[in-house]
């Protein structure tokens, strides 16, 4: 097969190269209009990442990994190959490849590119760890693991961009998103008071009718053919500068989900059918 990343052989160098990406005009004007808008509102943000080690952002990787090794023990794939949609800077992608996973990290953002691929220089050789400027519709491979953190409430579509994020993953591998909820809590802890009073993020980054209830994230994903495994809530407290994992889901919260492989589907059927 010339698909690098189902080849299962998994031969270093394949595993090394970068994902394959295609370029089409499939968005609307409107939706291409507003997915530029937010590139161009994060590219203004690219210089301040990797400049402060208390950023929430960074600081989520405490709650974020583990998750994500949860999420690579429920799916039992040895050396998970994972896609980070939205990657940014880095913080989580970097992280990833420090715990030895393989990681393709893509952002549509040159400079957030940039950024990302200057800092991990500082680890020459000790990374499995491939950025690329591209959009997930743009990536033609699939992977054991898809996460997009703090991505989804930014784009003009949930339903596409979750589709598009769980058709890159391979059957019976996993999938993740972390995201902020629409509720008052979020308007008043995660906007007004953590963009325009505490400063914890640039004023703007949010906007509310563009946040995501935990009903409609797991929705779109389960429309996809997975299975969710979790929804967890992501708590920050800006005393300690600590984040932990709980049952509240009113401000940050993460969904870890895991596909379907419909050739197993198949066969339990024929068993029914048969019996």
């Amino acid at each position: 097969h010339d698909d690098v990343f189902i080849n299962q052989d998994r031969k270093l160098e394949a595993r090394r190269r970068p994902a394959r990406v295609r370029t089409f005009a499939s968005q609307t004007e409107s939706s291409r209009s507003e997915h530029e808008k937010e590139v161009q509102k994060f590219d203004a943000l690219s210089s301040s990442w990797w400049r402060d080690d208390k950023d929430p952002l960074l600081l989520m990787n405490s709650v974020r990994i583990p998750l994500l090794q949860s999420l690579a023990r429920e799916i039992d794939i040895p050396d998970p190959q994972i896609l980070d949609v939205g990657c940014g800077g880095g913080y989580l992608a970097e992280e990833l490849a420090k715990r030895r996973f393989d990681v393709t990290a893509i952002d549509p953002s040159e400079d957030m590119i940039r950024i990302a691929t200057k800092h991990a220089e500082k680890y020459p050789g000790e990374l499995d760890l491939r950025y690329q400027s591209a959009t997930v519709e743009e990536v033609t491979d699939q992977f054991d693991i898809v996460v997009s953190s703090e991505v989804v409430e930014h784009v003009p579509c949930v339903t596409t961009f979750v589709s598009q994020c769980a058709e890159r993953v391979r059957p019976g591998g996993g999938l993740m998103f972390t995201t902020i909820n629409r509720t008052v809590q979020s308007w008043l802890f995660g906007i007004m008071i953590a963009e325009h009073i505490a400063g914890l993020v640039p004023p703007g980054t949010h906007e509310y009718h563009k946040l995501v209830p935990p009903h409609t994230l797991t929705g779109a994903i389960a429309d996809c053919g997975f299975d969710v495994v979790a929804v967890t809530g992501l708590s920050f407290n800006p005393l300690t500068r600590q984040w932990s994992t709980s049952s509240d889901l009113s401000i940050n919260y993460a969904v870890t989900a895991i596909k379907r492989d419909f050739e197993d589907d198949a066969d339990i059927e024929d068993e029914h059918e048969s019996q």
